[in-house]
């Protein structure tokens, strides 16, 4: 026959076991979210995929007050900072993954009625195809910082193209003529083929060029004003 004591030591152990099996298990802690998307809390970022952008968008601007003033013939351009980017779009005819031509940090300029407006982290942001993207620059504006993309120039417009009173350009399209003239200050690296290789880009920094005045995006930096315009747009050039 087992001992007192042994039959003690059982019980004891016997005891210890009920109290472990009836022990709660410890919660699990929930992740806290730390994003917000259209004011719904998430866990993980916004990532844009194929060849969109997230963009936060820049508060509007008065332009009438001077500084920096961005605008198509009929309606003004956004800008704002790319936050994070797609990893490129495969063309559905050669396979070949064509890369984003804009990268985190940029900053960009693109037409009123391009992207899709998201509210993320308490901030308006728009996703954007780089495509829909006008021109690139980092840091503060200049003409000199200026990337066009694609087939796109920067093309400073001649004092004849015409004015208002206040000296800016306030729709090329309002003006009685076929096309207008300017010098060349920066290029875009052509167009992006199936291929992933560049189309020819027909102008360089310096040409005088004479374009259409339609389907332009103006741009006034430090007073000075210029257009980005599609080399296809563009008729003619010249050396001055």
């Amino acid at each position: 026959m087992p001992s007192l004591r042994l039959l003690a030591l059982l019980a004891v152990a016997g005891d210890a076991l009920v109290a472990t099996t009836r022990r709660a298990a410890p919660a699990v802690a929930r992740r806290s979210a730390t994003h917000t998307i259209e004011a719904r809390e998430v866990e993980g970022p916004l990532e844009p995929l194929s060849n969109y952008l997230l963009v936060k968008v820049d508060p509007i601007k008065d332009t009438s007050g001077g500084g920096i003033i961005l605008g198509s013939a009929s309606e003004p351009a956004s800008t704002g900072e790319v936050v994070s980017a797609g990893p490129g779009r495969e063309d559905p005819e050669s396979g070949v993954l064509l890369p984003v031509q804009c990268a985190v940090g940029d900053r960009v300029m693109w037409g009123r009625y391009s992207g899709a407006n998201v509210r993320y982290d308490n901030a308006d942001h728009t996703l954007l195809k780089d495509r829909d993207v006008s021109m690139v620059w980092t840091g503060d504006l200049a003409a000199d910082s200026v990337r066009p993309i694609g087939s796109n120039v920067l093309v400073k417009v001649s004092e004849n193209a015409g004015a208002t009173a206040s000296g800016l350009l306030l729709g090329l399209g309002a003006q009685d003529k076929i096309s207008l003239t300017g010098e060349v200050i920066q290029v875009g690296p052509g167009k992006l083929l199936r291929d992933g290789g560049r189309g020819p880009v027909p102008v360089a920094a310096g040409d005088s060029v004479r374009f259409r005045d339609y389907d332009v995006v103006e741009v006034v930096i430090d007073g000075e004003e210029y257009v980005l315009v599609g080399t296809e747009h563009v008729i003619c050039k010249w050396t001055a």
